[in-house]
């Protein structure tokens, strides 16, 4: 009998688990991807994007793209999911699967940080990006801060990406001399999962080329008026362009599911990424991954939620193949 793989998300790991799934699993199966939105968008490329080294149809295909494949795409909002019937309730009506793979990725909420949405650009968006290319264009004197509200988020190493990025950037148009920059972090040191000594080189790179880095920083708020970040221990830093990375929590949809822990994020199998409820899967930012030794957020980014996407769907194909799933994601990255 056929069966149905219903995939929620198309970021990174929806796409490639689509895309495994469809060279994998025998003919006569379905595979649904679910997204609200038409396009993927790379976000790797958003830095690149802000600083005007890519387009914005570079970085974006459309979801229907993927129908050449055998992949039906649904365009939806996914509203609630309910794992023990394999049931996804969206704005266009209910899908029914015999396995679910949830990439929902993670929710931005600026409103934690009060006047953050008003008076910052969130880098970590894809609208957010394209309204920084304009605004940096025309950028040409002034302060500009990058701050990071919580953690996790995703991609840990792009908001230093970003500010070598920034640099590099005003240093080819001339203005370097203008433009201050400053990174402000809750971490405690710059790639904390790296290491110490990377942290400590890519904290004297930041020296090297005149960025400021402020660590192990709570933000309470952005005050629009006065122009200034408020962090704890009454440290204020002033500045003329905001940078804001959001909060980040788990999809909306899966609260009351009984998939999730604290922030939202969904519980899996750390070697299968499956759920307590068999054949319902949890990849990318959405997962609640955390590395044992040091009890702290694995790495919420594309590269990870790539590799577990094809663990996921090898062993899906290897249940509808008739044979025993093996494969185990081991944390790879690259």
């Amino acid at each position: 009998m056929a069966k149905t793989v219903v995939i929620l998300g198309g970021g990174a790991g929806g796409v490639v688990a689509a895309n495994v799934l469809s060279k994998t699993i025998p003919p006569g199966n379905r595979i649904i991807l679910v997204d609200r939105k038409e396009s993927h968008h790379y976000q790797s490329s958003y830095p690149l994007l802000m600083i005007n080294r890519r387009r914005p149809g570079q970085v974006a295909r459309r979801l229907d793209r993927l129908q050449k494949k055998g992949i039906e795409f649904f365009q939806a909002t996914v509203k609630r999911v309910l794992p023990l019937h394999k049931r996804v309730e969206t704005d266009r009506g209910s899908l029914d699967g015999d396995f679910l793979i949830i990439a929902l990725g993670a929710e931005h909420h600026p409103e934690t940080v009060p006047g953050m949405a008003e008076g910052s650009y969130n880098p970590w968006s894809f609208e957010g990006a394209c309204r920084l290319r304009q605004k940096l264009y025309r950028f040409t004197r002034g302060k500009i801060v990058l701050f990071i509200s919580s953690l996790p988020f995703s991609c840990p190493p792009a908001p230093y990406e970003i500010m070598f990025l920034l640099d590099d950037f005003f240093r080819r148009r001339g203005l370097r001399g203008l433009v201050e920059l400053t990174l402000v972090t809750p971490e405690p040191s710059p790639e904390p999962l790296a290491g110490p000594k990377v942290g400590e080189s890519v904290r004297k790179m930041m020296e090297q080329r005149g960025i400021e880095l402020i660590a192990q920083a709570r933000v309470l708020s952005l005050d629009v008026a006065r122009q200034q970040l408020i962090l704890d221990h009454g440290i204020t830093v002033p500045g003329d362009l905001f940078l804001g990375v959001p909060s980040h929590w788990g999809p909306a949809a899966l609260r009351g599911s009984g998939l999730t822990e604290e922030g939202g994020w969904i519980k899996v199998d750390p070697g299968t990424l499956e759920t307590p409820v068999e054949g319902v899967y949890a990849i990318g930012d959405a997962a609640a991954l955390k590395l044992p030794v040091m009890k702290v957020w694995a790495p919420k980014a594309g590269i990870f939620a790539h590799y577990q996407a094809e663990v996921v769907a090898h062993n899906i194909a290897s249940v509808l193949n008739g044979e025993k799933p093996s494969y185990r994601y081991t944390g790879k990255g690259a």
